[in-house]
Formats: C-alpha cells, sequence, structure tokens
C-alpha cells in the first residue's frame, strides 16, 4: 500500500508541476515533492518498522496534498485579481541588484554574534555543569526538551541571553538572503557574508537544534531561485536547469552536515548514516499511519499543535484559553522500534479540525503560501535587500517541512516583533533608499 502512496504522490507531483507553470519551487509542487521524498524515505524503512499501511493514510496524504494545489490555484487567482486570464508566472524581467555590505559593518555583526555564542555556552555550561560541548549540549536538550523551559523558570534563558539569540538568528537570516541574492547578481560564492550565517549555524547547533540550520539553507535556496526567475522574467531558461542542479547539490549537503554532525547536538550516533536520514525524513509518514491504530482524541485546547504558536499569543495577550503551554508530546513505536514524534504537518490538522476541516485548512494555506509566491515575481520597494522576499524566504520553511511536522511560528505576535526587528536590521544595513530621494527632491525644490 505503501508503494501505491508514492505512485499516487508522484501523480500529484507531475500535476502540480504542470498545472503552476512547470515552477518546481511553487508551494503546492513543492509540498507533494517533499512528500514524495518522505514515502520513499519511509518505504525504505518499511520492513524494519514493520508498517502496515492503511489506504485511508493514503486517502489523507493525497486529499492534504490536493487541497493545498486547490488553494495555490485560488493563491494565483488573488495575486492577478482582477486581471485574472491565465495561471502563468510570466512576469517582466528584473535584473539582481547586489546587495553591498561594508566590511566594517559585516565584522560588528560577526563580534556580535561571536559574543552571542559565548553568553550563550556560558548560560548552557552554567546550567548543566559541564564545560564540555558534548556533554553540555546534550544534557542541555534533556533539560528544555518539549519546550520544558517555557515551564520551569530555573532552566529558562536570561532574557537578555535570549534577545541576543534571536537577533542573531534574524541577523542570519538577512545574511542568508544577501548569500542568495549576490549568489545570482555577482555569481560570488565566498565572501565575508556566508561568516554570520555560520556563526548562527554554530549557535542553534549548541542549542542542539539543526532545524535552523535547514531554515536559514532555505532561505539562501529561495532567495537564490526567486532572484534568478526575476532575472529571466519567470521563463524557462537552461540556466534555471543549472540552479536546480545547484539545490539539488546544496539539499546533499545539508543532509550530509545533518547526519555527520548528528553527536555534535547531542543526537545519537549508533545508527547507520543512511538509515538515520531516512528515519528522519521517512518516520513521518509512519507516525501519520498510526492515527487509525487507536480512537481519535480530540484536544483539550481548539488547534492545540497546528495552532500552538497563535494560542499562545492569545495567552499572552488575553489570557485565553487559560493555558500557556499548548505542546504535547507525540512519542510512537512501531515493531518495537521507536519511529519518532513528528506526525507531518497533515495529522495534527485532521485530529484537531476533522476532515473537511483539515481540508479547509489546507486550502487556507496553500492559498497563503502560493499568494506570496506570486507577490514576489517582481521585486517590491527601492531597497537593495526585499524585505518581501525576506519574510516569504523565512516562511518558506512552514510549507518545505509539510511532511515533516507543523511550524506555523509565523501565526503569533512575536513574528510581528521578527518583522520590525528585520526591517531594523536592513536599516542598519543599507539604510532607506527612499530617505536619500526624499532628501534629494528636497534639495531640487529649494
Amino acid at each position: 500500500m505503501l508503494l501505491l502512496t508514492i505512485a499516487v504522490i508522484c501523480v500529484l507531483f507531475i500535476i502540480s508541476f504542470l498545472i503552476f507553470d512547470r515552477d518546481l519551487f511553487a508551494p503546492p509542487t513543492v509540498v507533494s515533492l517533499v512528500f514524495l521524498f518522505g514515502g520513499v524515505c519511509c518505504l525504505y524503512n518499511e520492513v524494519r518498522w514493520g508498517l502496515a499501511f492503511s489506504p485511508k493514510s493514503t486517502g489523507l496524504i493525497a486529499a492534504g496534498i490536493i487541497a493545498t494545489m486547490m488553494g495555490g490555484l485560488i493563491g494565483v487567482f488573488l495575486s492577478n485579481y482582477p486581471k485574472v486570464d491565465t495561471f502563468s508566472f510570466i512576469h517582466e524581467k528584473t535584473e539582481p541588484q547586489e546587495v553591498y555590505i561594508s566590511t566594517v559593518k559585516t565584522c560588528i555583526v560577526i563580534a556580535f554574534q561571536l559574543v552571542t555564542l559565548y553568553v550563550l555556552f556560558r548560560h548552557i555550561s552554567q546550567l548543566t555543569g559541564h564545560n564540555s560541548w558534548m556533554l553540555a549540549v546534550e544534557r542541555y536538550r534533556e533539560l528544555t526538551g518539549n519546550l520544558a523551559d517555557v515551564d520551569d523558570p530555573s532552566i529558562r534563558m536570561p532574557i537578555i541571553t535570549r534577545n541576543m539569540v534571536e537577533l542573531s538568528r534574524l541577523v542570519g537570516v538577512i545574511y542568508a538572503y544577501i548569500v542568495g541574492n549576490n549568489l545570482i547578481a555577482t555569481r560570488k560564492i565566498l565572501s565575508l557574508n556566508w561568516l554570520p550565517v555560520i556563526i548562527y549555524i554554530v549557535t542553534t547547533f549548541m542549542q542542539g537544534d539543526r532545524s535552523n540550520m535547514i531554515r536559514l539553507c532555505v532561505v539562501a535556496l529561495v532567495t537564490a531561485y526567486t532572484v534568478h526567475k526575476r532575472k529571466v522574467g519567470w521563463q524557462k531558461s537552461m540556466e534555471t536547469k543549472k540552479i536546480i542542479g545547484t539545490i539539488v547539490v546544496s539539499v546533499a549537503l545539508v543532509c550530509a552536515v545533518f547526519v555527520g554532525f548528528r553527536e555534535i547536538v547531542g543526537r545519537e550516533t549508533d545508527m547507520d548514516p543512511f538509515y538515520y536520514l531516512t528515519f528522519y525524513a521517512g518516520s513521518p509518514i509512519a507516525v501519520l499511519n498510526q492515527v487509525w491504530d487507536a480512537p481519535i482524541v480530540k484536544p483539550e485546547v481548539f488547534g492545540q499543535r497546528i495552532l500552538f504558536y497563535f494560542n499562545e499569543s492569545t495567552t499572552a495577550f488575553f489570557g485565553k484559553p487559560g493555558r500557556y503551554n499548548f505542546y504535547y508530546p507525540f512519542f510512537r513505536s512501531a515493531n518495537g522500534t521507536f519511529i519518532g514524534n513528528a506526525p507531518t504537518a497533515f495529522r495534527p490538522a485532521f485530529v484537531e479540525f476533522g476532515f473537511w476541516g483539515f481540508v479547509f485548512a489546507m486550502i487556507c494555506f496553500g492559498a497563503f503560501f502560493t499568494l506570496l509566491y506570486c507577490r514576489c515575481r517582481k521585486k517590491r520597494g527601492n531597497s537593495s535587500i526585499d524585505i518581501h522576499l525576506v519574510i516569504y524566504a523565512y516562511i518558506s520553511y512552514v510549507f518545505i517541512m509539510y511532511f515533516y511536522s507543523t511550524f506555523f511560528d509565523f501565526l503569533s505576535h512575536v513574528f510581528i516583533k521578527y518583522i520590525i526587528e528585520l526591517l531594523l536590521i536592513r536599516w542598519a544595513l543599507v539604510g532607506w533608499q527612499f530617505d536619500k530621494r526624499y532628501r534629494l527632491i528636497l534639495r531640487e525644490s529649494n
């Protein structure tokens, strides 16, 4: 049955690819592609896990992908309204503009990130009682697992340290954008702009987390692809094939780092590397399949998992629905083997909203991301850093990880704070372009 599921996903991928103008990065196409990847990895471990894949799981995955595609069509419609006569992504050509950051500013940024790295390690070392990186990170993961640091003030990160780490992350996002943009604008692969990205990746490794490494890589790749498509007017070109080749190589490198660096983030190292990768990529499909093994228990809070960050925001502002931590663990086993705690983005939506609510939610998210993607066809604003593309590239991680779990952290008041901070970082690095024009107009009028 799992093989049939993969075949169904493959057909849906081809349909989505054709519908959305053969654009590999159209959100619905990406969703079908990542589920195809997860399905193949799950198939590799099917015998080891003793899976009996249910036709209901096949139907749920197919319904989720189709609903995302339907939402994508709505998103394209809304982006072209009121002149909707085609679903083509073709747009006018825009020549890429290099983002130049002075060496002095970049060095200041690097110095700040290094100080943040030191302050963070000092906090982790004091909290865990270990000065060794490996022991400190492993113990820190145990202490802060399942968002325990939210509930326990004794292990919560000091507010100054937390804000420094947050700022370091957003700086990393901006520089990941710069790397991706300049890769197309100047063809330069190596530059000083890589260092802020790498330093933040080290920072996130220190917290026992690799998701933000993937997020920064997504920012760089989505930026590079979008800037290139702007350059060719979103039409097909030979260079597009080269860009896709570069993406494939980049994804392979990320996977290699993900597996190779598992020890320094406190993960098990006795697994075969290939099994380790396929375990992480394929286990969410297996966990999704277990939704039928027991009666579905409705969550205590509406949208307990999929709307975790939104509920957190309502609690922060209004004190409702009365609890702060809406996260709950989701550990599952099959055939006596632990298969993970990530249930894809489909299972929580189905459990919490029911089938039709699940379909509606996937339509909404498909429409939202595709609308943003279409809005990025044209560069907006006069700043060399297109903040619209920065934000889109940053939250693209959500639908790229649909096959793994829900990461709707942009549905919160904290994300608004992130946007304001991103704008301030852009101002600090390149300034406001319209201010220069405004002063010029004043001088001419005088």
